[in-house]
This record gives C-alpha cells, sequence and structure tokens, in this order.
C-alpha cells in the first residue's frame, strides 16, 4: 500500500512538471512570435521612396518552437526612375556654328562705325571724326574715320552678314607708319553667301613713306590691290572657293609693297597672329 501511493505522487509531480514546462514553452514561443511581427523602427528612419525595408532577425531560442514562421509583409516597390539619357560624343571634330541669316547692310555705315566705336569704349579719334577714306565693295563698306590725332578702320561686312557688331581696327595715331607686316595686318572673318561660306579679309591704315601701290596674295591663287585715297589704303578680299570645315591654308597671305621704281619689299603674314586685326569681336 505505502509503496503504491509512493508511485501515485511520483507520476502526479511528473504531470505537473510536464504542464508546467509546456505553459513555459509556449510562452517562449509566443515571445519570439511577437518580437517577428514587430517592425523595425530603424529601416523606417533611415528608409525612403523606393528604398527597400530591412526585416530584422529574431534572437535565437534556447527552447525551439514548433511555431511556423510567419512571413513579413512584404514592402510596397517603387516605380523605377526613368534613366538620365546622357550623348556622347564620337570624337569628331565640332563645326563651326552657321551663322545668322544676312541682313540688309547698315543704312548708314558712317553712322555705324561711329557707333560701333561708342560702344567698343574706345576713346579716339573722337566725336568729330570724320569719314578720309572709304571702299564700297560686294560684302560691305571699309571705311577710315579720323580727327586731327587718330585715326581706326572699320568694316561693315560682318554685321552685314547676321555678326551683329560691325569690326573695327585698333585705333592708331595719325603719323607715317613704317614699312612692316604689321603695318599691314588683316583681318578675316566667315562671311555666308546662299548656304555657303566664305573667308572674308579686310585691312585699313596709312601709307609708308614711298609707297605707291600695296598687292595682296591669298591663299586661293587670287590677288587684290589695296585701294589708296590720300595718305590712306583700304582693302577687301572675299575667296571664290568656299570655306571647308577642317580645311587648312596650305600657304600664307602675302603683302608686297612698291614704290614707283617697283616692288620693294614682301613679307608673309602669320595666320592667327597677323590676320586677327579687329577689336570688337574674334575672328
Amino acid at each position: 500500500m505505502v509503496e503504491q501511493g509512493r508511485k501515485r505522487r511520483v507520476a502526479a509531480l511528473l504531470g505537473t512538471g510536464l504542464a508546467v514546462a509546456a505553459v513555459a514553452g509556449i510562452a517562449i514561443a509566443g515571445s519570439a512570435v511577437a518580437r517577428n511581427r514587430q517592425p523595425s523602427q530603424d529601416s523606417a528612419v533611415a528608409g525612403g521612396p523606393g528604398t527597400p525595408s530591412v526585416l530584422p532577425t529574431a534572437s535565437p531560442s534556447a527552447t525551439p518552437s514548433a511555431q511556423t514562421p510567419v512571413a513579413a509583409t512584404p514592402t510596397q516597390a517603387t516605380a523605377p526612375r526613368t534613366p538620365t539619357v546622357v550623348i556622347q560624343s564620337k570624337g569628331r571634330k565640332p563645326v563651326r556654328p552657321q551663322l545668322p541669316t544676312p541682313q540688309e547692310p547698315p543704312a548708314d555705315p558712317v553712322a555705324a562705325c561711329r557707333s560701333w566705336l561708342k560702344d567698343s569704349g574706345e576713346t579716339r579719334p573722337g566725336s568729330k571724326a570724320r569719314p578720309v577714306a572709304r571702299l564700297d565693295g560686294a560684302p560691305g563698306t571699309v571705311l577710315i574715320l579720323a580727327d586731327s590725332n587718330n585715326w581706326v578702320g572699320c568694316d561693315t561686312a560682318f554685321a552685314r552678314n547676321g555678326g551683329g557688331r560691325g569690326s573695327l581696327r585698333q585705333p592708331a595715331k595719325i603719323g607715317t607708319p613704317p614699312a612692316t607686316a604689321d603695318t599691314f595686318e588683316v583681318a578675316n572673318n566667315l562671311i555666308p553667301i546662299k548656304d555657303k561660306q566664305y573667308d572674308y579679309f579686310w585691312a585699313a591704315g596709312r601709307l609708308p613713306k614711298g609707297i605707291t601701290r600695296i598687292t595682296y596674295a591669298f591663299p586661293d591663287d587670287t590677288s587684290t590691290d589695296a585701294v589708296i585715297k590720300g595718305s590712306y589704303w583700304l582693302m577687301q578680299h572675299q575667296n571664290k572657293v568656299p570655306w571647308r570645315e577642317g580645311a587648312v591654308p596650305t600657304t600664307r597671305v602675302k603683302v608686297t609693297l612698291f614704290t614707283a621704281a617697283g616692288p620693294v619689299k614682301s613679307f608673309d603674314l602669320t595666320w592667327g597672329v597677323q590676320t586677327c586685326a579687329q577689336i570688337t569681336h574674334g575672328c
């Protein structure tokens, strides 16, 4: 009888212990599931539109749980951004932009040159400067304004053909210049005619002592004589062959000076140094 009673107490204790263990296991599993279901506050702060949420990893439990894992709520995917299209250069040399549509020449070249001189900021020659030499040609007008102390050369061809502002040579004091290449440097511009562009050259100045003729020879195998008017000379030349992108002149502009006895001096102008004699715009 005593032995049977002891066995019944042991069985009751074992039953009670198993029940307690079962309740503890359920509580631990419930706690793990709750942690799995809790959203991550860190990912909500750090993420923005288009940033995927980081799902937290549940802490390992000492007692394995037989509970089926709860699937996390999928985050809403954002639409992909439109990719930026970048145009890559093929390494080609940029084509020089076309000049604007040709316009009518200034109604009064003298008034236009005075206006361009004023806009340039140059103070010489002064407001009383008058035209002392003028050459009218198909591309435009080349003229010289002078007062009692200074003179300036002006050309309207660039403005006439859509360049906007006319071309001015650097003003200089009235005097007898030396017979050097710098005295006869030219300005070179592109002039659009009938959907094609042509190299155009112009120059102006005072005559060196004893010089009676000035001849310019250009890379297109043509020559032009400057027009002499009193103590001044003027020149304009338009190539007969259209300009081509990438074409490099094989020769330089050559200037030959003459006296009454014949040619006395000649020199070649340096491209880019003695072929951009204008101050109101580039070449």
